[in-house]
């Protein structure tokens, strides 16, 4: 059974997010408004009502929603918000395929929780990512990547936003529409298949093969798709090159004897992490961001490839210590592994016996919290201090 999710209104999601205030309001993501080359790259669902969509010019948007609270686009914001998306799914299953910033592919077989049905299991993922991440996604089911992808789109229009294609059914629920919702088909296509009659993905199931000799290869297969026969596989997704974790606090934390043990945390979490994927940091960054909101970052090597809390403990200790006054207070704390690699390369000439029985101590822990939780232990000295906004709001970075 595979999963995809996707965010809905990916960017303005992220700023109604990190800024409360904006939740509920017709917003846009767009550039300068008195720029008129300027182009709404997302509206949020309250803009959509007003018939703004993705690629208008922002006077004419503005023009359909004068009250929409236009906001300048941030990269990196989003960057992170989609990180904490991975890391949350991850939670679920160590089989996740980013397709893009806002979407990705999950294998659920195997999956805790898929015996009492692949909806259940789908909802709590999805209450999941919005108590974690902050962020409403859409999951669509199926037993094929094509049909999970088109469950999903359908689902950003239920209110519980899950939906299921069963593959022997879906091409009832696929068929009245339009060619242009069939996943892959672009708009020269959709032309061409609409000038040989074939409006839509029912026209296109029940078409003659004949008439599709002119698509190639891609004519039988967009034809089986439309029946609803998918024997697809997930596709690979982009190697990582860093993976963090970060808390947002509740209370500002104003001094490093209060800030450590929420770090002892963060480094576990970090750390269990690496164990999952099968990597070891070659490094460690640092980032605190104080009361104004303004970020400092520190990094520095690992004595050697790690994946243990404490090794990553230690360099934050020293990159703690390294941070200016101006640090703090602070409102959010992160940990971020770096210089990534696989583990189970060229073995040591001379292991260190201890060293061996940690990693297989701490492998121990990972494999409990992956059958009990992510909570079923804790690191002894990890107290939490202020209760964070978002707990456990971790990232991956995958490689450009």
């Amino acid at each position: 059974m595979f999963a995809l999710v996707d965010v809905n209104a990916m960017f303005a999601s992220c700023h109604a997010a990190e800024d409360p205030s904006l939740r509920g309001l017709p917003l846009l993501v767009a550039g300068d408004p008195s720029d008129r080359r300027s182009i709404v790259l997302t509206a949020s669902y309250e803009a959509r009502a007003f018939g703004v969509h993705t690629a208008m010019p922002i006077g004419q948007a503005l023009r359909l929603c004068p009250k929409a609270t236009v906001v300048a686009p941030d990269r990196h914001l989003y960057e992170r918000y989609s990180h904490r998306l991975f890391e949350a799914l991850g939670d679920f299953t160590p089989d996740v395929r980013p397709v893009s910033i806002d979407e990705a592919y999950l294998d659920l077989r195997g999956c805790p929780g898929l015996e009492e049905g692949p909806l259940v299991l789908a909802a709590t993922i999805r209450a999941a990512v919005l108590a974690r991440v902050g962020l409403q996604v859409s999951i669509g089911l199926s037993e094929g990547p094509w049909l999970a992808k088109m469950a999903a789109d359908l689902a950003k229009k239920l209110p519980e936003g899950v939906l299921l294609l069963e593959p022997g059914s879906a091409h009832e629920r696929l068929a009245p529409l339009a060619v242009e919702a069939f996943h892959g088909i672009g708009p020269k296509t959709a032309e061409k298949l609409r000038a040989l009659g074939i409006a839509t993905i029912g026209d296109l199931a029940r078409a003659d093969p004949a008439l599709l000799r002119p698509f190639g290869v891609h004519g039988p297969r967009m034809q089986r798709l439309a029946r609803g026969e998918d024997r697809g596989r997930l596709p690979e997704s982009a190697a990582a090159v860093s993976l963090s974790h970060e808390e947002t606090f509740a209370h500002d934390v104003r001094g490093t004897a209060e800030l450590r043990p929420i770090l002892v945390h963060v480094c576990d979490r970090v750390a269990d992490r690496l164990r999952r994927e099968g990597l070891l940091a070659g490094g460690a960054s640092l980032r605190l961001r104080n009361a104004a909101f303004r970020d400092f970052t520190r990094q520095e090597p690992l004595p050697a490839p790690s994946a243990r809390p404490e090794d990553l403990l230690a360099a934050v200790d020293s990159l703690l210590r390294r941070m200016p006054g101006t640090a703090f207070p602070c409102r959010l704390a992160g940990v971020a592994a770096t210089h990534l690699q696989p583990r189970g390369g060229a073995p040591e000439l001379f292991p260190d016996p201890a060293a061996e029985r940690r990693d297989r101590l701490w492998q121990t822990v990972t494999d409990l919290r992956r059958r009990y939780g992510p909570d079923a232990l804790r690191p002894l000295g990890s107290g939490r201090g202020p209760s964070p906004r978002r707990t456990d709001s971790s990232t991956r970075r995958p490689r450009d």
